[in-house]
């Protein structure tokens, strides 16, 4: 049996990471960081904003870019000004929303609905980290007081940059644009509702 799932996750592997796909997971990660550190200022602080998590969208129509927009996220992360936490949990809240979408867009082949689940997992992820890294700090705060401020401030943000702004850009490349589907290498929802 066990012989059976070694044999299932490398026919997923020799399936799915192909030399095109390596390739397109790297230049996803790139621009990820790329785009994060270039806005900075809003990437790092309070609200979040991060226009590079309207590349989150993309796990819907290939869920291999998972890899990359992870990686992307903890290079980004390395930046970051709240420290090693958000390497790590930052990155781990990426990566959640993406195997969400993936999870969720088998259900629901609706982008705009599945464009919510990345600011619902930061918002409630990302203000852990905050408060976990102020933790003997001067800026420390109560939890309780602020974690539903920072819950909305970062739900915002994120509803920004990728349901107001991804969201959008996605439709128009994947409607729009002649070819984008297969640029993309997408290989599922190619039917999806708006």
């Amino acid at each position: 049996m066990e012989n059976k799932k070694e044999s299932k996750i490398l026919v997923w592997f020799k399936t799915n990471l192909t030399t095109q796909a390596i390739t397109a997971n790297a230049f996803i990660a790139a621009l990820y960081a790329v785009i994060t550190l270039l806005c900075a200022p809003l990437s790092y602080e309070f609200s979040q904003f991060r226009f590079s998590e309207a590349l989150n969208l993309l796990v819907f129509f290939n869920p291999t870019y998972t890899i990359g927009l992870t990686l992307g996220c903890l290079l980004a992360n390395i930046a970051s000004t709240v420290g090693p936490l958000d390497i790590v949990f930052g990155t781990l809240a990426t990566l959640i929303s993406c195997l969400l979408i993936v999870w969720f867009s088998k259900i629901c082949k609706n982008l705009f609905i599945n464009s919510f689940i990345p600011s619902i997992i930061n918002a409630i992820i990302i203000p852990f980290v905050i408060y976990l890294s102020s933790v003997g700090t001067s800026d420390s705060f109560e939890l309780g007081a602020m974690y539903w401020i920072m819950f909305g401030w970062i739900f915002l943000g994120e509803f920004v940059c990728i349901t107001c702004i991804g969201y959008p850009l996605m439709i128009t490349l994947t409607k729009k644009t002649k070819g984008f589907s297969k640029y993309i290498l997408a290989t599922r929802n190619l039917d999806y509702k708006w």
